[in-house]
């Protein structure tokens, strides 16, 4: 399980990337710093050939003088000298290195060196086992009154020298290295943790969220890419949490239509049934009969009217419903209506007024679909204030909003009043205030009458005092 922790393989991944470069670092360092040695060892032993050369002619015939500035180099070098006569014989030799014994030079060094060619170079001794491979440099030695060459100086070192210089620089190379990669894996394997961190925190959220838990927060804080993930996630969950409110409020709409519609058919569809039965059995007979077809075609009108509103809200869901808007007169629109519902008004014993504030703006709506939010306005204002003596439609001066001009358009009753609790959810769908009420409708007419004011530009307010009446405003648009 560990191997699988983004952390971990994160830190594996490092180490071995930094050992990977490692090695490769220590192989090409390596071979880098023995060629620099060897080169430079090649150079210095060059250069003491080519001094020792020119400081033994003047003393050539001195052997006790040739002997000290043998001996001096090969002492302070630590390398074997040999110095040699025309004849390739050793005339004398120096040994500088103290643990091996002075070795044989090849046999085609001195002649060509006699000849006047300085040699150098490398070669490889198996007898002899603590050096086996050495470097040399010869060098012609000439009179230096003729130019004459007299002899020639062999200087030869153990090539370990150089190779040890170059594994101790190499080492203290490689110990920095080393000591660096450890806090850059320690660096790695912090930074590993802060990555890590957020990242089971977001995986924490969301085992919450998949388990039903929309509460579940994250709350990182920053603004790098796992912060803004985060804030993501969050604005999801809570984007999940209205949806699903959403869904729990649809379904106790839902289960509230259902339990609205086998009551509100039920029972015009009982009476319509008892009513029709009644007079074809002849139970019933002249007036009464007639009565009895005067209330069947009451109960129809109400089952037409429920049923075009539930078809009425149903195109609006699907976005079939078609808006006609034109420029028609609001005071046109408010004497139609009142002309309509007069009946039903009288009927109820109250009286229906119109107030006009003389605005000569037309509004730019249909007028059919704002003629059937009025009328179930007024309709809903006659069934629940009954104890108001007057319903009154009032068209009023232009008011502007969010720099859009509207004509407010208001049915005002001076009933008993809404509860605050209730006003918030007036516009819900299938919700009745007062479940008491023996046909009070499905619920739908102010869920309607709301949705066709928004698709024509407009609003709807409804405010509502206890024991003083309400007031539903309506804000239709001005034409331009």
């Amino acid at each position: 399980m560990k191997l699988r922790s983004v952390s971990t393989r994160l830190t594996l991944t490092l180490l071995l990337v930094t050992l990977g470069s490692l090695s490769g670092l220590w192989l090409a360092l390596g071979a880098a710093l023995e060629t620099f040695f060897v080169k430079e060892a090649q150079t210095k032993l060059r250069e003491q050939t080519d001094v020792l050369a020119t400081q033994i002619p003047p003393h050539w015939d001195s052997a006790i003088a040739v002997r000290q500035l043998t001996d001096l180099t090969s002492q302070q070098a630590r390398v074997h000298v040999k110095i040699l006569n025309t004849a390739a014989m050793t005339r004398l030799m120096s040994q500088g290195v103290e643990d091996a014994d002075l070795v044989e030079l090849p046999a085609d060094l001195i002649p060509k060196t006699l000849a006047g060619e300085p040699q150098a170079g490398s070669f490889w001794i198996p007898t002899v086992a603590n050096y086996r491979w050495w470097l040399y440099s010869t060098a012609p030695i000439r009179n230096p009154n003729t130019a004459q060459i007299v002899g020639a100086v062999y200087i030869a070192m153990p090539l370990r020298r150089p190779k040890r210089f170059a594994q101790q620089v190499q080492g203290l190379v490689m110990g920095m290295a080393i000591a660096a990669t450890t806090l850059a894996t320690a660096t790695g394997l912090l930074l590993s943790r802060t990555l890590t961190q957020p990242l089971k925190a977001l995986h924490r959220q969301a085992q919450r969220l998949e388990a039903g838990d929309y509460q579940a927060r994250s709350a990182l804080k920053g603004k790098d890419e796992l912060a803004q993930l985060s804030h993501l996630l969050d604005q999801m969950a809570a984007k999940l949490m209205e949806t699903l409110s959403a869904l729990q409020a649809q379904e106790t709409a839902r289960r509230e239509l259902v339990a609205n519609v086998s009551h509100d058919l039920r029972t015009p569809l009982a009476a319509l049934r008892v009513e029709l039965e009644a007079i074809l059995d002849g139970v019933v007979t002249g007036e009464k009969a007639q009565l009895y077809l005067q209330r069947a075609c009451h109960e129809t009108d109400y089952l037409a009217r429920l049923v075009e509103q539930l078809l009425l809200l149903a195109k609006a869901d699907a976005g079939q419903l078609r808006v006609y808007p034109q420029a028609v007169s609001a005071v046109a629109i408010a004497q139609e209506c009142l002309s309509r519902m007069q009946p039903s008004a009288t009927q109820a014993g109250l009286e229906l007024e119109l107030h006009d504030a003389s605005t000569k703006a037309p509004v730019w709506v249909d007028p059919e679909l704002t003629g059937q939010v009025v009328l179930n306005l007024l309709d809903n204002a006659i069934k629940y204030a009954p104890e108001s003596k007057v319903i009154c439609l009032n068209v009023l001066p232009l008011v502007e909003t969010e720099q859009q001009h509207y004509v407010p358009l208001q049915i005002q009753d001076q009933g008993k009043g809404i509860e605050a609790s209730i006003l918030q959810r007036l516009t819900e769908r299938f919700y009745r205030g007062d479940n008491a009420r023996p046909r009070g409708g499905m619920g739908l007419g102010l869920a309607i009458a709301e949705q066709i004011c928004q698709l024509q530009g407009g609003r709807m307010q409804i405010e509502s005092q206890l024991g003083q009446g309400t007031v539903v405003t309506l804000l239709l648009p001005v034409a331009d």
